[in-house]
């Protein structure tokens, strides 16, 4: 048990790949992976999301002090640099890309916060008149477990045409935003830098959420034009 407290962190994202295997595997057809490739791209989709959190902790610091430190705004904001960026270079519709590598991105995001409880990091302001703090790491998990459940149960129904992960961005945006006033920051104050980050998070989640929705909407009117047309 020790040994498992000791390495909490590598347990929680061999559990993360594990998942993201299974994911990609089940996924494979829609992104034409040959299955010999997935355990592969399993673990760079892991090893690049750390790099990110952690990348992400230093800009935000300002000191390569923090490089031991992680940010999860840091997987949010430069994975789907990544995706975009793999789409173009393997020729795969992005909109795809996107909404496979979603969820077990959101997985492995919510084994990062359950390392935060491990750890003892991350925690919540004390709530006033009490001994104990605001749940915002419970809170957090509960709120990957409903977007997670949300996620498979939309792309089982149909295909979410790039949509999981701007309405993730969004949601998570708004969840950070409110849920920041409750947690401790060693700057103190009532508004810290990660309000920023999630104003951010949400105002692009929305804008590109909307916009798929205005292509998706333009597309619809000009298909039965062309139908009239034919005829």
């Amino acid at each position: 048990m020790e040994w498992m407290l000791e390495h909490s962190l590598l347990l929680l994202l061999g559990a993360a790949l594990l998942f993201t295997v299974w994911w990609l595997y089940s996924q494979r057809a829609r992104l034409r992976l040959h299955p010999a490739l997935v355990p592969l791209l399993a673990a760079v989709h892991v090893a690049v999301g750390v790099g990110c959190v952690k990348l992400f902790a230093v800009l935000e610091a300002g000191s390569l002090r923090a490089a031991g430190s992680m940010s999860l705004f840091g997987a949010v904001f430069f994975l789907p640099l990544c995706y975009a960026l793999g789409a173009r270079l393997s020729r795969r519709k992005a909109g795809a890309v996107f909404d496979v590598f979603a969820v077990p991105m959101v997985f492995t995001l919510a084994c990062a916060r359950v390392n935060c409880l491990i750890s003892g990091c991350c925690y919540g302001l004390p709530i006033p008149g009490t001994a104990l703090r605001w749940p915002t790491r419970e809170a957090e998990l509960v709120f990957y477990a409903l977007i997670l459940a949300w996620m498979l149960l939309r792309t089982r129904r149909a295909d979410p045409g790039g949509k999981l992960y701007p309405v993730y961005m969004a949601a998570y945006g708004l969840f950070r935003f409110v849920t920041e006033f409750f947690r401790h920051s060693e700057a103190g104050g009532l508004l810290h830098l990660s309000h920023l980050w999630a104003v951010l998070c949400c105002i692009t989640g929305l804008s590109i959420w909307m916009e798929l929705n205005r292509r998706e909407h333009n597309q619809s009117v000009v298909k039965p034009n062309h139908r009239r047309n034919a005829k």
